[in-house]
């Protein structure tokens, strides 16, 4: 009789289990349509996980080491290893040096680069690593326009007669939009650069986010460009780790 009641209970938990695991897909695959943004505060880095309506995932950055893997299993079910896209921002290690490890874990669908950008023996050892992996490189620059998942992508930065300096190095800069709201991730460009933005740049959303790495102190922000874009909320991704969503309309913090 002991050993019927013991079955009785195994049995029992399995299918608490088996409804908690079901419920727990259930909830990601049916998750509502929106447009998902999450800021990493990492330990060191600079790493941007996006899902799109369509359940895409695209990632900006990765950090500059395993901290962004961290994060990532916090926002992505524990059955996903695959992120679609992946931007490589700039050849700086504390942007790209977590995507090593990454492109190792998951499985990526495409990696997008800037046609134009500095060297380090970080990024060589990174395309190294997506060369090995077979994973296409699609290469972009200012002016390019993306269509990924019901999301607007349009590359503000680099261009190859841009006059780069020590201060302004190539870095890719993004405006990724979703109806009328879109979030502006601008890094770690530099004032020069962010006004070379502004001059050509054309605002038709309503609801903005404007994202920094670690340069958005007033002395190293473009008024011109603030002024183009009129935030709703301008931040740095040195922060505390916050997420937003938009229906389109507009954004929510979560």
């Amino acid at each position: 009789m002991k050993n019927k009641y013991i079955i009785i209970t195994i049995l029992i938990l399995i299918l608490i289990l088996i409804s908690s695991l079901g419920y727990y897909v259930y909830k990601w695959e049916n998750r509502k349509p929106v447009f998902e943004v999450h800021f990493f505060s990492l330990n060191r880095g600079r790493a941007i996980f996006i899902r799109t309506p369509e359940n895409m995932t695209i990632l900006v950055g990765g950090g500059q080491n395993s901290d962004t893997i961290r994060e990532l299993t916090k926002v992505m079910p524990f059955y996903s290893k695959k992120i679609d896209y992946i931007f490589i921002p700039s050849a700086k290690p504390a942007q790209i040096g977590g995507f090593i490890e990454i492109v190792d874990r998951y499985g990526v669908g495409e990696v997008v680069l800037s046609k134009i950008h500095a060297t380090s023996t970080v990024l060589s050892k990174l395309l190294n690593n997506i060369s090995n992996k077979k994973i296409h490189i699609r290469e972009v620059e200012k002016g390019d326009e993306l269509d990924m998942g019901g999301l607007k992508v349009e590359v503000l930065f680099p261009y190859e007669d841009f006059k780069f300096n020590k201060t302004s190095l190539p870095e890719l800069a993004l405006g990724i939009g979703y109806k009328d709201t879109t979030v502006f991730l601008l890094g770690n460009i530099s004032k020069t650069i962010q006004k070379n933005i502004a001059k050509s740049l054309i605002v038709n959303s309503k609801e903005n986010i404007v994202e920094y790495y670690n340069s958005g102190i007033e002395s190293k922000v473009s008024k011109d460009l603030v002024e183009k874009i009129k935030p709703r909320y301008m931040f740095t991704t040195k922060e505390k780790p916050t997420s937003w969503i938009s229906d389109g309309l507009e954004w929510k913090k979560i």
